[in-house]
């Protein structure tokens, strides 16, 4: 269940309850300020606005109301009728996140390499099981010695220490007031390297207040004209409400005979007043679009020096009759442009501030004036090179002109919703890594072909469910906070790769070399699990946990290939020299050997746990990390020790006693480990650049962190 999941109010016996959306049944008695569930409308009169719509419309008693409505005047209640997965926001919803689930890049890369590890895996196992039963094992005996033999090969623990890594990263970036719903989404916060956001809610704070208004006509009829249209018009959207607030009290008291509502495609509205034997017909709307329908040169320039302060413009004008939704505005008479100021979030600066040094560019995607959203950043003292386009010079420019302009504008003005996805879209064929930041239902198409989708907890239901992140309190800087805690995540994956891999292919050389020599398996399945454990599975939990160091993720592949192919190559080549030395040489039991050869690996890999967990990215100037680290690996060691050294414990192993003799031999293995993995990795480069030259096209690198 998402963190953010709604709960709803139920009237039951007559008592009101909260209870989770999920458990709303069929006929429940609802109040309508926010719909979960479809069914009839059962009380007084209220406006309610689907997630679909433009608008809010009118309800009557046995009108249906669908879920993800929200009553915004007036009050109702509702009968439950279509619940769960019936129910309209769900399908819409279930139907919306089928389509933005894909392949995380991490997932990619490690999917390619435990492709190659299973089917060399697989391989062995088929040879494996071949050579025992040609030597007369029997079937049942050959299944067991495989499976037991080819056990050691696969990574188990690496799928729960990523789990866990996910999982604590998740935490990290909810700290910073951004829910994770999908854990992917975590990881693909490392990579983004262009956030398209748009300037409401997250330039500001989605409040707006009344500026002034500039007459073409110093009519003063016209003004309660004005007040007449925003009274009856004041619960379209925020615009018209603060429009509203200020004006409508100067209303000539005009009914209304006829409308068209508004639509962010016409951006326009349309009313027919009615007052004594007078009908007129006015229209509100942006001024792109409004004054294009008529002549008023003063408001031309009202308009352009409103644009140039970052205020927000709508232009009422009046119409010799009610335009048809469908149609182009007829010849219009422009009366006045009305100007509201945003009230911004300063702490936008910060966050700007944090994607520079993150390498994250923003692109802001807007329905306002581009001029406008260019002048609320020098407001907020915002410097963004790029300048600013609008949407219909976009419309008019071939495939690749588009996306020349996407890859170099920054701001986008006046943007048709279907053109968001456009924008998006052409910045992940470009190579960009993209996050979208949306709030409505026109911002689900952006959403859904964006590589991370972002929606702010006031949004609509069904951007919410698209999205893999929800921003708690609508704050973009709370998205940048989180991008720079996701990190964690990437750089402790790697590291966790880099030992369960190296475990991996230690194992695989080992079981190739053993039956190339005719040698035993050189330890058994228990003496594995206690080296597993002391090198692998307790390392595991610190390293979920820890702060890892700068770029510890980038470039995964060939980062975790680097450290984990070399370092348990000079491993197996030293444990096989340990029991060719014990076994063969010296003539000592296989048991012997085991206990050594287990010894070799256990302390082998405690030192490169040290070299992973405390060196890798460490300097001089904080050496608290290493020392932590070296403390935690004698801990360890002293647990090894106590499996050699007590007695039950170590029959529980089928360990033998250990001389100090015996000690010497590992401790020159180990040395020799060591120097193998240090001459190895100072020539491996050469060696990945063959094996990795070029990637499929899923995986192909886009973004930061690659």
């Amino acid at each position: 269940m998402a963190l953010t999941a709604p709960s709803a109010r139920v009237v039951r016996d007559g008592v009101e309850v909260t209870l989770p959306a999920a458990e709303v049944v069929q006929d429940d008695l609802l109040p309508g300020d926010q719909v979960v569930a479809d069914g009839p409308a059962a009380g007084p009169h209220r406006r309610d606005g689907r997630v679909t719509a433009d608008r809010p419309v009118r309800r009557r008693p046995g009108d249906l109301l669908r879920s993800g409505a929200a009553c915004t005047a007036g009050d109702c209640y509702y009968r439950a009728e279509r619940v769960g997965a019936s129910a309209y926001a769900f399908a819409l919803a279930a139907e919306a996140r089928q389509l933005v689930r894909r392949s995380t890049p991490l997932q990619a890369r490690l999917n390619r390499i435990m492709r190659v590890l299973l089917t060399l895996t697989g391989v062995l196992a088929a040879l494996l099981l071949i050579q025992y039963n040609v030597a007369d094992r029997g079937l049942a005996e050959s299944l067991k010695a495989t499976t037991s033999t080819i056990t050691t090969v696969v990574p188990a623990g690496l799928i729960l220490g990523l789990t866990v890594t996910f999982t604590i990263g998740a935490l990290r970036v909810s700290r910073a007031g951004a829910i994770v719903q999908e854990i992917g989404a975590v990881e693909a916060l490392n990579y983004v390297d262009v956030i398209c956001l748009d300037k409401t809610g997250t330039l500001t704070t989605n409040r707006l207040a009344f500026a002034e208004a500039t007459w073409a006509d110093p009519d003063p009829a016209l003004a309660g004209w004005l007040g007449a249209f925003l009274h009856r018009t004041a619960e379209e959207s925020r615009t018209a409400a603060a429009l509203a607030a200020a004006l409508a009290a100067r209303s000539n008291g005009a009914r209304e005979v006829g409308s068209v509502p508004f639509s962010s495609a016409r951006r326009w509205s349309a009313l027919a007043l009615e007052r004594g034997d007078a009908q007129r017909c006015f229209v509100l709307g942006a001024p792109e679009t409004v004054l294009t329908a008529g002549d008023a040169p003063a408001l031309r320039a009202a308009y352009a020096a409103a644009a140039e302060r970052g205020l927000r413009e709508v232009v009422f004008a009046e119409a010799q009759a009610l335009p048809g939704p469908d149609a182009p505005l007829p010849p219009l008479r422009p009366l006045a442009l009305l100007t509201l100021g945003d009230e911004l979030r300063r702490e936008v600066r910060g966050a700007f501030a944090m994607m520079a040094e993150l390498g994250i560019a923003p692109k802001i995607i807007n329905g306002d004036n581009p001029r406008t959203v260019m002048a609320l950043l020098r407001q907020l003292e915002i410097d963004v090179a790029g300048g600013a386009i609008g949407g219909d010079a976009l419309a008019a420019m071939e495939p690749e002109a588009f996306a020349q302009a996407v890859e170099a504008y920054i701001v986008f003005g006046r943007v048709a919703p279907r053109q968001k996805a456009q924008i998006v879209e052409a910045l992940r064929a470009r190579g960009h890594f993209v996050a979208m930041v949306g709030d409505g239902a026109n911002d689900v198409p952006a959403l859904r072909a964006a590589d991370a989708a972002v929606a702010m907890a006031s949004g609509t239901a069904t951007a919410r469910a698209v999205a893999g992140i929800v921003l708690l309190h609508d704050s973009f800087e709370a998205l940048i906070r989180g991008a720079r805690e996701a990190t964690f995540v990437l750089g402790n994956s790697a590291r966790l790769s880099n030992l369960f891999m190296a475990k991996s292919v230690y194992a695989f050389l080992l079981i190739v070399a053993t039956n190339m020599l005719g040698l035993d398996f050189p330890f058994l399945p228990r003496q594995g699990s206690i080296t597993s454990l002391v090198t692998l599975g307790i390392p595991a939990i610190f390293i979920s946990i820890s702060v890892p160091p700068p770029g510890a993720g980038r470039d995964f592949t060939r980062s975790v290939l680097r450290w984990a192919l070399p370092a348990p190559i000079a491993l197996a080549a030293a444990a096989i020299i340990v029991h060719l030395l014990v076994q063969g040489v010296l003539e000592r039991p296989i048991a012997e050997a085991r206990t050594l050869v287990s010894l070799t690996i256990a302390v082998t890999g405690l030192f490169f746990m040290v070299e992973v967990l405390g060196f890798q990215g460490a300097s001089w100037r904080d050496v608290i990390r290493p020392l932590l680290t070296i403390l935690l690996a004698l801990v360890l060691l002293g647990v090894l020790v106590a499996a050699v050294y007590v007695a039950p414990i170590r029959e529980f192993f089928d360990f033998t006693p250990v001389s100090y003799g015996d000690w010497t031999i590992v401790g020159v293995a180990v040395a020799a480990a060591l120097a193998g993995q240090f001459l190895l990795d100072r020539n491996w480069l050469r060696l990945m650049d063959f094996v990795i030259a070029r990637s499929a096209a899923l995986e192909e690198l886009r973004g930061r962190a690659v």
